[in-house]
């Protein structure tokens, strides 16, 4: 079917995320290719306020007999789902999966909770969707518990930056980036990092992205203090674009033990840019990095040390893991990932 309009439906929209990233490029490419597209969000983000539409509006933009699709980012609960659920349109989703709720219930009960919550509602969505599109193999698997739906697996988009140059002239640095949340493990990069420093007492470590549990903060600051690493990790907080591409020129290894990913766009973003992988080979990890890094079966603090420790004074390893890293992100190129979008709404299942 050619569809005269795909809107898209997100619970929030905020740029430099990844689902955000992922929404405004998904609109830009169909405004490219002569569909109608808008961003209707749950919940108001200021910062983006002059690209999305709020729910209440839909009307005023959805044209009467118009083929017309609706697509939805699952990712928490929202306000969209109830009104998605209600109207007549043709519905798909985007299912980026969820973190799952007992690993947060410790640290942000509330948090816990609206997962809980997202799930009831992925059920109830799953049964009236068309279809799905997942970012992984292993998203496609977690969907196919909440309810029978054809999946079809389309990764997200990562392209080489211009202009972008390792530097080299810093001290072996071990980057993460992502958001600092219990289940990405940065409590298990510290540990490893004080393993590290005996073998290696020039390593740092720099954890990239914004907090999200101040428990969880504190925690992580504590356990900084107690094993006087305090003068080698850095917490940078949100970076904007120019700072993150600083950070990645700098980085040694790109090192993540998240205990759960559904994707993991840092992971291609450190392969792009020839950073050599070193990660915890579980949930979506294996997937998305394929042979182009070190994965590990345990992250325990020895292990960890001694996998960085290799990739940090083994020159041939470390261009071996880049050299492979930059094969297998040619895989998440936008120009492919439009290509099977494009299938996906216009080639294949109405």
């Amino acid at each position: 079917m050619r569809w005269d309009a795909i809107h898209q439906f997100v619970p929030s929209f905020a740029r430099g995320d990844a689902i955000g990233d992922h929404v405004a490029f998904i609109r830009d490419h169909l405004r490219a290719n002569g569909c109608d597209s808008e961003i209707f969000v749950g919940t108001h983000n200021e910062d983006t306020s002059p690209e999305t539409i709020d729910l209440e509006d839909i009307d005023r933009y959805v044209r009467p007999r118009a083929n017309t699709l609706f697509l939805y980012h699952v990712a928490q609960a929202s306000p969209c789902a109830q009104v998605l659920l209600e109207r007549s349109e043709p519905l798909a989703l985007i299912f980026h999966n969820f973190t799952p709720p007992e690993v947060l219930l410790q640290w942000d009960p509330s948090v816990a909770f609206e997962l809980l919550k997202a799930q009831d509602q992925l059920a109830d969505l799953v049964e009236k969707a068309s279809f799905a599109i997942c970012d992984s193999d292993f998203n496609a698997q977690v969907l196919s518990r909440f309810g029978d739906v054809h999946s079809l697996v389309i990764p997200l988009p990562v392209d080489a930056p211009k202009n972008f140059e390792l530097t080299n002239e810093h001290a072996p640095t071990v980057l993460f980036v992502g958001r600092v949340a219990p289940n990405k493990g940065i409590h298990d990069l510290i540990t490893a990092l004080a393993v590290l420093k005996q073998g290696l007492p020039e390593a740092r470590l720099r954890v990239v992205g914004s907090s999200t549990s101040d428990r969880y903060d504190k925690a992580i600051e504590g356990l900084i203090e107690n094993l006087g690493l305090s003068d080698v990790i850095t917490l940078t907080g949100w970076v904007d674009d120019a700072q993150l591409e600083r950070e990645y020129g700098q980085a040694s290894v790109f090192c993540t033990l998240s205990d759960h990913e559904g994707f993991g766009v840092p992971l291609v973003e450190a392969m792009v840019r020839g950073i050599p992988l070193v990660a915890y080979a579980n949930t979506a990890v294996t997937q998305t990095v394929g042979e182009a890094g070190l994965l590990l079966t345990s992250k325990g603090p020895a292990v960890v040390a001694s996998a960085l420790e290799r990739v940090l004074t083994d020159e041939l390893l470390a261009k071996r893991l880049c050299a492979s890293g930059h094969r297998r992100s040619s895989s998440f190129s936008s120009e492919k990932v439009a290509g099977a979008l494009d299938q996906a709404f216009f080639g294949g299942r109405s």
